[in-house]
């Protein structure tokens, strides 16, 4: 049974490792409990917060929010098969559920879509909100539909793929910080092995003779622990800026000045560019303070190497993103979600 928290320590709940203090604290088990939060306690969307593994988030040295968490659980205990046929499988997952777990779950049980997320950080239900993406491979290109807490109308709403407004990095959850609270997803997923392999270091794989699930995962794990630092190690919260995406005009520009540049054309003319790459070239990478600093093997990674603070991140990614327009007049933007106090 859930109970209420006060001045709970946070430090060790977001992986930035920003030191924070919430002046109410509650862990749920589940749906069930947090039906009944909500009609025990006076919760709003304006006084509510809910957080996940803290893998996207930047916090403030004090909130006074309620913030309420799902408790860690495992997918062997918090997943559902929902329809299966001979060639795919419906699966509905807990919120609580840690992403990387579920991905190696599906992978032993022959579940194929996931491979490419591999060793993202964060929880299942925080997975949507930014519609996680890497090699390729989105969340939403599975995702068939989520179940959610309207804060505002206090009851639960099931969304479909469509209604999610997934964009890059983006949902509707996301434009709409506060207002949903997602409590399951659940995930159509292939049991043929089909692969997505056309992106880095997968693109080796094209040839492999034995390709497996697990051989994806293992190459993608390996490939993310020899360029992005553990947060367990060192506090960081994975990509801090987007890829941000130009007009076909502007990205001819830059390539004109900057033959090197490394960009992507999209569907719909537009490029977009490595981020990493422009803040590489901009001389950050390395960069350290007293406090916080930029990874000297991925620019794309600001790093907390000696107890910064929510105002030490902010900072330095301010000072980045007038860098980069000034060298190259393009804005970037941070991908964590900032939390005010």
């Amino acid at each position: 049974m859930f109970s209420l928290q006060s001045k709970v320590d946070l430090s060790h709940s977001n992986t930035l490792s920003l030191p924070c203090v919430a002046a109410k604290f509650i862990e749920l088990e589940g749906e069930s409990e947090l039906l009944s939060v909500f009609k025990k306690y006076p919760l709003t969307s304006s006084n509510t917060l809910f957080i996940g593994g803290g893998s996207n988030v930047i916090l403030p040295p004090s909130l006074q929010h309620y913030v309420l968490t799902f408790r860690d659980k495992f997918p062997e205990d918090a997943v559902v098969i929902k329809e299966e046929s001979s060639t795919e499988v419906l699966i509905e997952v807990e919120a609580g559920v840690e992403w990387d777990a579920l991905v190696e779950y599906c992978v032993l049980s022959g579940y194929y879509g996931l491979e490419n997320l591999s060793l993202i950080p964060g929880t299942m239900g925080a997975a949507p909100i930014q519609n996680i993406g890497a090699y390729g491979v989105e969340i939403a290109d599975c995702l068939e539909e989520l179940k959610v807490f309207c804060i505002d109308e206090q009851r639960l709403v099931v969304f479909r793929s469509e209604q999610c407004e997934f964009a890059y990095r983006d949902s509707i959850f996301k434009r709409n910080p506060g207002k949903y609270i997602i409590v399951s997803v659940s995930l159509r997923l292939r049991k043929e092995p089909v692969f997505t392999l056309e992106y880095g270091e997968l693109k080796s794989l094209n040839t492999e003779a034995n390709l497996s699930g697990s051989l994806v995962r293992n190459t993608v794990i390996a490939t993310r622990q020899a360029k992005l630092p553990d947060p367990k190690k060192l506090p960081n919260a994975g990509s801090f800026f987007k890829n941000p995406v130009v007009s076909a005009e502007q990205e001819k520009g830059l390539k004109d000045a900057y033959p090197a540049l490394v960009s992507y054309p999209l569907p719909t003319g537009q490029f977009k560019l490595a981020a990493a790459w422009l803040i590489d070239q901009a001389g950050w990478k390395g960069y350290r303070n007293d406090y916080v600093g930029v990874h000297d093997k991925q620019a794309l990674v600001i790093v907390n190497h000696n107890g910064g603070q929510q105002c030490d991140i902010l900072a330095l990614a301010e000072k980045i993103k007038a860098s980069i327009f000034q060298k190259f007049h393009v804005v970037l933007e941070i991908e964590p979600v900032f939390i005010s106090a």
